[in-house]
């Protein structure tokens, strides 16, 4: 993976941190949801491993190396305690032992409260790098015990980086409702998930809700409520991405975006939620709105 060039200044600091041999044991990386903290992690994980950077490192066999993802929407506590035991004792053949917690903020207290011994206290030579692009769902306790590297963002950059990659597709829909991050449309695209403008329009007037429904439930309803969400809220700010909701009141408008946003919290928070009940019972409100 090549660096993006909105991190190349961060990529800079991080070279300096590495040459000085002043790499905190604790790093916590922070980006903005759809601007590759994954990406930057994944490079520097690598150079700290003394890896070519442009392998995969969460794919990666490697006996100083472990990549640890969340499990649905959690990363579960025996997972964590299993990173602590690979944490135990110092790197084998790289210059470093190198641990990634990605997505860090879908820790629990419960897992949080397990890795918080060797965050205060880690073994020498081990590195624990953690990505989010949610700082504050982390615990006060485990933010304090790493050093912190906030990731830019750069709108022209990333809409000239994005066009690059996909010159054939006309991407402002997708930048509109990924709310302009680059990574997210490009992963949109990959996995065909186009614009949803037209289906929103339909299901307004009833159109196709309980295909809709199981639609959204396969593909992920917190993607889908995300995007969802802005076209609300531009409705709300006076724009007109979605002509239909032009008659809906305010007030209800603000209503709904509320149930957006709380159904959104739901699913990105636990492994139960009923994703097809809930698109059924978003839907059903959505098309509500236009009820006298």
């Amino acid at each position: 993976m090549s660096l993006l060039p909105w991190h190349l200044g961060s990529a800079r600091a991080a070279e300096a941190s590495i040459a000085s041999d002043r790499v905190p044991q604790g790093w916590l990386v922070v980006g903005t949801e759809g601007w590759g903290e994954r990406e930057f992690g994944n490079w520097l994980a690598l150079r700290l491993l003394d890896l070519a950077v442009e392998l995969d490192a969460s794919v990666l066999a490697h006996p100083d190396l472990l990549w640890a993802v969340p499990e649905g929407a959690l990363h579960r506590v025996d997972a964590i305690r299993a990173l602590v035991e690979f944490a135990q004792g110092g790197p084998q053949v790289a210059p470093r032992k190198v641990i990634v917690l990605e997505q860090a903020h879908a820790m629990n207290r419960n897992a949080a409260n397990a890795l918080l011994k060797t965050l205060e206290e880690p073994p020498s030579g081990v590195h624990l790098l953690l990505l989010t692009s949610r700082p504050g769902q982390l615990l006060a306790t485990v933010r304090s015990r790493c050093q912190r590297s906030v990731l830019p963002i750069d709108g022209a950059s990333g809409v000239a980086w994005l066009t690059a990659q996909l010159p054939d597709v006309d991407v402002e829909s997708l930048l509109f409702e990924q709310g302009g991050a680059p990574l997210a449309v490009l992963e949109a695209h990959a996995n065909a998930r186009g614009p949803i403008a037209e289906a929103l329009d339909g299901a307004l007037r009833g159109a196709g809700v309980k295909e809709l429904s199981e639609r959204w439930a396969n593909e992920g309803l917190a993607d889908v409520t995300g995007r969802w969400l802005r076209y609300v809220q531009d409705a709300l700010a006076g724009g007109r991405r979605l002509p239909a909701l032009d008659p809906v009141p305010a007030r209800r408008l603000a209503m709904f975006a509320q149930e957006l946003q709380w159904i959104r919290r739901q699913l990105l928070a636990s492994n139960s939620v009923n994703e097809r009940l809930m698109a059924e019972r978003l839907l059903d409100g959505w098309r509500d709105l236009l009820k006298a």
